[in-house]
């Protein structure tokens, strides 16, 4: 299947307004290139961020795992980490962004488990809503940890009540949404409205499919947001040892664990690839709101260098690629075979 014209040129358009953004943030003095060697004199700083980045993708890997078996779809623990390795690499050098990974990761289980598309489609549905949920838990977190700061400031207010109301909302409302599901089942008309084969009914069948997939898969779901917050306290860490080591500004260690969460939330926004530049925009600024005295540090340097650091604990995946390139350009050309 060809890919439209408007498939080959949103990446393009993503990529360009990446840019647009990393030039703007560098003209404003929120990004300061220079700034980057700063951690040259600090070399244990960089290797820690980056064996916090691997672990944490392996962490990754083991929720991913976690979900597919909660389907019976049982398969080993090694071959979740090179499927998750493999698709962070194509993350970053593939069209697409995330899609791209999803469709490599996708393309594999149905190589194992061909009986189970659904099930493998959807736990790369639920894979990627637990670690939204996770981060916003950890924003939770964060808030909690510094009450007075989000209640001086106007837009943190409405951050945190946004985060409140979806940590807390989010399962009453799937609780919800299955009991009313079962209930409509039984009328008639949902039923017509589902075979209608329209946008709308073929979101309720996919929600459908989740909650009919998951409804026992309590215990598997509750231990895939445990690893979830692992990984991000990981990541975390691994910022947090940036920041400091890169001594810009006057914040402290619990400012930038603060900032962090918002910066992650931002980068699932499909603005840009892999959210570049969105996410060192929102952190600079969630920054520049915590300090009491501003100081125009460039503190979107510091995220810059994170995501820098987080792209070489991806590294596995280029030794991956490197031997199932011819495969996953097998997926790539042939995007029905993903999705």
């Amino acid at each position: 299947m060809k890919q439209t014209w408007w498939q080959r040129v949103w990446p393009l358009i993503k990529l360009g307004a990446s840019a647009t953004l990393i030039g703007l943030l560098w003209y404003q003095g929120k990004l300061d290139f220079s700034a980057l060697w700063l951690l040259s004199s600090s070399p244990w700083t960089i290797v820690l961020a980056v064996l916090f980045s691997t672990a944490s993708y392996s962490l990754g890997a083991l929720r991913w795992i976690v979900l597919l078996r909660s389907q019976r779809i049982v398969l080993p623990l090694i071959w979740g980490h090179k499927v998750t390795y493999l698709s962070l690499y194509c993350n970053l050098v593939l069209p697409g962004g995330g899609m791209a990974g999803d469709a490599i990761r996708l393309a594999q289980v149905i190589r194992v488990a061909p009986q189970q598309r659904l099930e493998g489609f959807l736990s790369l549905f639920v894979d990627r809503a637990v670690g939204l949920y996770g981060m916003l838990f950890i924003a939770l977190l964060a808030i909690l940890s510094n009450p007075d700061v989000v209640t001086d400031i106007g837009p943190l207010r409405l951050m945190a009540g946004v985060v409140l109301g979806a940590v807390l909302g989010i399962p009453v409302g799937a609780v919800v949404f299955y009991h009313l599901l079962h209930f409509l089942t039984e009328k008639a008309w949902f039923v017509r409205l589902l075979a209608s084969g329209g946008r709308f009914g073929a979101l309720l069948g996919r929600l459908m499919d989740i909650v009919r997939l998951y409804r026992n898969a309590l215990p598997q779901l509750l231990l895939a947001l445990l690893l979830t917050v692992l990984l991000q306290g990981l990541l975390l860490s691994g910022l947090v040892l940036v920041a400091v080591s890169m001594e810009l500004g006057s914040l402290t260690p619990l400012d930038y664990t603060f900032a962090t969460p918002w910066a992650w939330m931002a980068n699932f926004l499909p603005l840009t690839p892999g959210g570049i530049g969105v996410g060192e925009a929102t952190f600079d600024q969630v920054c520049r709101w915590l300090e009491s005295t501003p100081s125009g540090a460039p503190y979107g340097t510091i995220f810059l260098m994170y995501r820098l650091l987080s792209m070489l604990g991806s590294f596995p995946g280029l030794v991956i690629f490197f031997f199932d390139r011819k495969e996953v350009q097998a997926v790539v050309r042939e995007p029905e075979n993903g999705f």
